[in-house]
């Protein structure tokens, strides 16, 4: 798994104080993972140590009240070029930073008050499509959000997090599948796809949300949004699966249910739910080739009714 963090996590002396963060659990992923560390106030061009920085009115101020707003959104701009480059599967990021801070930061007084919100760079990772989260959630997750890794999805292919700068492809998948769209519409739009990656289930989060695209090198043939721990700890949740039109009927989207589905069961997963439009006979015959079976739950939506399956592993 590809995992950024912020450089301050790993000791690095980048805070504003010439100090750092470090974080054992952050560390640690460095054994397993391939970790990259980025600090988008230094990257802006701020020295080490520097004014403390808050944001005041969406505008980032340091504590003398010049504005250094331009060094910190140029900082992020240049970190984000570093995640999209990578194509990084996770962001893990100081808590309460002006830049990293997620669902914290300070309130710009300068007196250590807190307020809703985010950093710069935090809402960037977050409005681009990628998993952003704060290292106290981490630490307090660590073993459940580090428990799947999603490249071992598929033997095959290479498998990895979808972000916006790949919603073209993505697009051009969904296009070719037009029958589809007929049973569930509206047709697919970029902005639907935009939707759909950040889209979560009732009581869920983006650190269990996993929006995947299937490799064969560079071209895209296969497309999942997969919740992991859903309706429960031992449930996951396909919310979507498509393969690209031109391998179809080929074995391919069934070889790819297969390897997921031993997968999930080596980590102990118990069984898989996911829905089909009930009017599409190809969903039912793919899904019960593959061995899903009607749970005899259904609910509608304002345009179809959806049946709910399951797969015991």
């Amino acid at each position: 798994m590809k995992i950024l963090v912020s450089a301050c996590l790993l000791g690095q002396p980048c805070k504003y104080n010439g100090g750092h963060n470090f974080n054992e659990k952050v560390a640690a992923l460095q054994a397993e993972h391939e970790v990259i560390p980025v600090c988008p106030e230094a990257a802006g061009g701020l020295p080490i140590p520097r004014i403390p920085c808050e944001i005041v009115r969406g505008e980032v101020i340091d504590q003398s009240g010049e504005s250094r707003d331009r060094e910190f959104r140029e900082g992020a701009e240049k970190c984000l070029a570093i995640a999209e480059m990578e194509h990084i599967d996770l962001a893990i990021l100081q808590s309460r930073s002006p830049s990293c801070g997620i669902r914290q930061i300070y309130d710009g007084t300068f007196s250590r008050r807190l307020t809703e919100g985010s950093g710069v760079f935090a809402s960037l990772l977050a409005e681009k499509g990628f998993r952003v989260m704060d290292v106290e959630d981490f630490e307090a997750n660590a073993d459940s959000v580090m428990r799947i890794d999603i490249s071992e999805f598929s033997c095959r292919y290479h498998v990895r997090c979808l972000h916006d700068a790949d919603i073209p492809d993505v697009y051009s998948l969904c296009c070719g599948n037009p029958q589809y769209y007929r049973y569930c519409p509206p047709f697919v739009t970029e902005r639907s796809i935009r939707d759909d990656m950040k889209a979560l289930p009732p009581r869920k989060d983006s650190s269990d949300k996993y929006y995947v695209g299937y490799f064969d090198g560079e071209r895209l043939i296969a497309v999942m949004d997969f919740i992991m721990a859903y309706p429960d700890e031992e449930t996951a949740f396909i919310g979507f699966f498509m393969v690209e039109n031109s391998i179809q009927r080929k074995g391919v989207g069934s070889g790819l249910i297969d390897e997921l589905c031993r997968y999930l069961k080596s980590l102990g997963i118990k069984e898989i739910r996911l829905g089909w439009v009930s009017d599409n006979p190809q969903a039912a015959n793919f899904w019960h080739k593959n061995g899903f079976q009607e749970t005899g739950l259904s609910y509608d939506t304002e345009t179809y009714n959806v049946t709910v399956a399951m797969k015991q592993l």
